[in-house]
């Protein structure tokens, strides 16, 4: 197994020169914000989604961190969305994002009942997956379940997991990039 690279870590001023509160774990918004300064952008949007999505924070509470931020940091992070599920989702949808490629996250099933993570193009499915809600055998079952029902609608399904978009990241690109070359995504799903 190999890992992703390292990354570097940014210092950023103000530095803390004291604990700005009397509670020992920081308050999210100064998370937020830190990690905004420090991580790769994705990583940062990673857990703005991730805290809108739990209602941990609201888009107005958001748009307020994000309007302390330097342009350059603020103007990525305004495609933040409320809707990701994961954080494996909102890694793979904003390197799609940031290539160009069309991709809307969160697409209604044909049948109106389920949702697709990503809907790339017109016909592929990525869903994201991690252990955590996909490796009990029933969720298992209804993924498996979820992949026949789009494939017989003509879609391409493709599932991630977390190892490969954070463990082996620029292998999966690579892969992902060479199905993005084919086009086959823009086709209409085939019936």
């Amino acid at each position: 197994m190999t890992l992703g690279k390292p990354e570097a870590l940014v210092l950023h001023r103000p530095i803390l020169r004291s604990w700005p509160d009397d509670e020992p774990v920081p308050a999210l918004d100064l998370v937020l914000t830190h990690a905004a300064h420090c991580l790769p952008v994705e990583k940062s949007a990673i857990l703005f989604e991730s805290a809108l999505h739990r209602r941990l924070l609201s888009r107005h509470d958001a748009e307020q961190i994000l309007a302390t931020l330097p342009q350059r940091i603020r103007r990525p992070l305004q495609r933040i969305r409320a809707d990701a599920e994961s954080g494996t989702e909102t890694m793979v949808r904003w390197w799609l994002e940031s290539r160009g490629y069309p991709v809307r996250p969160q697409m209604a099933f044909p049948d109106g009942r389920r949702r697709m993570d990503l809907l790339v193009g017109r016909s592929w499915a990525i869903e994201c997956d991690s252990r955590e809600f996909h490796d009990d055998p029933r969720s298992y079952g209804e993924d498996r379940a979820r992949d026949l029902y789009l494939t017989s609608r003509g879609y391409r399904v493709t599932r991630l997991s977390w190892e490969q978009v954070f463990l082996h990241w620029e292998e999966t690109q690579r892969m992902l990039l060479a199905i993005l070359r084919r086009g086959e995504h823009l086709d209409p799903p085939r019936r």
